[in-house]
């Protein structure tokens, strides 16, 4: 990846947040942590430079939901990607639907998260791109 990926890993579970750390730092990919929706929220705020959201399910203080409404709210568009544990059809299927880029299970192998990431970053330059060129000029 050529250019510096921030992404912002939203998850209270030291195991999962390790092991999703360390695979996308291999990647080159600087890592920030939020162990809840709140820390995640004010990270949000404070700090635009975040390509992608990687976020867990169930949160202390939220869901995989509650991100997703932040980023799209604070973000303008984020991707969002949701890790869970366990693998979930049925979540999986509602994640996307409302609007979540992927959904993601232990283990990371990274060459799926590069592929992710890679998509998900430049789907959002896409998006930009087709806002910038679909407003009319002044």
């Amino acid at each position: 990846m050529a250019e510096q990926i921030n992404a912002l890993v939203v998850s209270g579970d030291d195991e999962i947040f390790d092991e999703l750390r360390r695979t996308l730092e291999t990647l080159g990919i600087v890592v920030t942590h939020a162990r809840n929706y709140h820390e995640a929220s004010q990270l949000l705020k404070n700090h635009k430079g975040i390509d992608v959201i990687f976020t867990e399910t169930d949160l202390q203080d939220g869901n995989w939901a509650d991100t997703l409404r932040l980023a799209q709210r604070l973000m303008n568009y984020a991707p969002v990607i949701v890790v869970s544990r366990n693998v979930d059809v049925g979540l999986y299927i509602e994640t996307i639907d409302r609007g979540a880029f992927d959904f993601v299970t232990p283990p990371f192998l990274t060459s799926d998260l590069a592929h992710i990431v890679r998509s998900a970053v430049y789907k959002e330059l896409l998006s930009v791109k087709q806002d910038m060129t679909a407003r009319p000029a002044a």
